[in-house]
Formats: structure tokens, sequence, C-alpha cells
């Protein structure tokens, strides 16, 4: 493995295990390419700031979010990752109240650097779904029949 597979590995996981865990949003100024601004994260930023606004959106709700990469490979200027999120919701966000319970919820994402080693975009994927369900927020998906309208 070649020294700058290994930066983009190790950056990946100082993005979850240290600019979101701690939290530590001042590491995004090293980390991430003034152009950052993927287009399915809606925040009127880009760069750095786009992720200062994200990690301190989800802290206010979450603030004991934790995020452990479980697994990573690189190839290139690529970094996919597994990680696995745990927190508490205590704070408003997303139109809900707080409703101090904790949740478990597995993510993926696809990491973009540049040839200086900066994250110049992601792609992630998890479940809101299973957030909203593990809230009480919504029916379990098994449940949904129950919820549709049915005519006549």
């Amino acid at each position: 493995m070649n020294e700058k597979t290994i930066h983009n590995l190790l950056t990946v996981r100082r993005w979850y295990e240290e600019m979101w865990s701690l939290p530590d949003p001042d590491i995004a100024d090293e980390i991430v390419h003034t152009d950052y601004a993927p287009h399915w994260v809606h925040i009127p930023a880009k760069g750095p700031e786009q992720l200062k606004i994200e990690i301190r959106y989800f802290r206010g709700m979450f603030p004991d979010l934790k995020y452990m990469v479980m697994d990573s490979a690189a190839d290139g200027e690529k970094v996919w990752a597994w990680y696995r999120g745990t927190g508490t919701h205590l704070g408003p966000g997303w139109g809900f109240e707080a409703t101090g319970k904790t949740v478990e919820f597995d993510g993926m994402a696809i990491f973009y650097f540049d040839a200086a080693g900066l994250i110049v975009d992601r792609w992630a994927v998890y479940s809101f779904y299973d957030i909203f369900t593990n809230l009480g927020l919504a029916p379990p998906w098994w449940e949904l029949s129950k919820y549709l309208k049915k005519d006549g």
C-alpha cells in the first residue's frame, strides 16, 4: 500500500472518529477542499464551513454522537468506508422534538480525494428510516401497510 492510500484511509478515519465524534469540526480545515459541496447535502455553504454547519446540526440533536469505522478500502483517489454511529436524541431536529432515546445505525460512504490528499466530494448513505423507527417517530417498515389509505 502506498503513502497516498494510507493517508486517504487515515483521513477518512479522522473524519468519523475525530472530526465528528470528539467533535473537532476544525479538522475540516485540514482535510476538506474549499470547493467541497456534495449536491445531496442541502446546506448553503461549501468546503469546511459546510461540514461545520452539518456537524453542529447533528450534534445539536445527538450531543453524544460517536462514529466508528467498521471497515474501509481504497483504490486510487477513492476510499470506501462502512461506519457505525450511535447517539442519544437529546435535541430537536428534522422537525421532531427530542425523544431521549439512543439509536445505533450503519452507513456507507465513498470519499473522493484530490492529488493533494484533500476530500473533494463524498457520497454517503444511511437509513434515516431506521433512525426514525428507533426513535419511535415512524412505524417499523413491516407495519407500514397498516397506514395505507384504503379505497372504499
